[in-house]
């Protein structure tokens, strides 16, 4: 019954596996999975209604929207078991560790604090204006590390625009972790857009059981 999502669930795991990791694909090859048995389960239950003959249409009708209900109990409880929020917030917490990575050495203070009183004065569209790309690209270290090192109180940027420059940082020291954060991100973003699409469909089957006096007409 789910075969709009599984045809669309299998396309999406062809595209996973050209273009990720065989480890990385198979979370989505496991989400088909999931979804192929959920659809085992709803037509077997379903026929098993719509076979027993001691049951009226009105029964029937009522019998399969209940397992329609369970089917989606079962769909969110897959959801929160295969979509990776903790394996994202783990990896974030890493990244934006920056303990033992930087260079503390005399020079580079010396170098940064150089950077700072040339800098300290100039307005923040003015600092984005001059350096912004090589900030955002993280291809100008030395600006990047001044700015973000500069002691509390005396911060030349926003506080949003400092965090997305701590991420720039980050992903140069630590680019496995970044990678992998970038990767699982997308891995993500698909699987949840693939369990909406299973409910979508879930939903709608619901909807078509549901006794004409409760449909609200749109």
């Amino acid at each position: 019954m789910l075969k709009d999502a599984i045809s669309k669930t299998r396309q999406a795991l062809k595209e996973a596996q050209q273009k990720y990791s065989v480890e990385s694909a198979a979370a989505i090859e496991q989400v088909y999975g999931d979804i192929k048995n959920l659809n085992t389960f709803i037509n077997k239950e379903v026929d098993i209604i719509n076979n027993d003959k001691a049951l009226n249409d009105r029964t029937k009708s009522n019998e399969r929207r209940k397992v329609l209900e369970q089917a989606g109990r079962k769909l969110e409880i897959l959801r929160e078991k295969r979509t990776k929020s903790a394996l994202i917030e783990d990896l974030e917490t890493k990244l934006a560790d920056e303990s033992g990575v930087e260079d503390e050495s005399a020079l580079k203070f010396l170098r940064e604090r150089e950077v700072r009183d040339r800098l300290y004065g100039m307005p923040a569209a003015q600092i984005l204006s001059h350096f912004g790309k090589s900030l955002f690209d993280g291809s100008n270290r030395l600006v990047l590390d001044a700015i973000l090192n500069a002691p509390a109180g005396f911060e030349m940027l926003p506080e949003d625009t400092l965090q997305k420059l701590r991420e720039v940082r980050t992903q140069i020291l630590k680019p496995e972790i970044a990678a992998e954060l970038d990767t699982t991100r997308k891995l993500n973003t698909l699987m949840e857009q693939i369990f909406w699409l299973v409910k979508k469909e879930i939903d709608g089957m619901r909807r078509k059981e549901l006794p004409t006096s409760l449909i609200i007409k749109k």
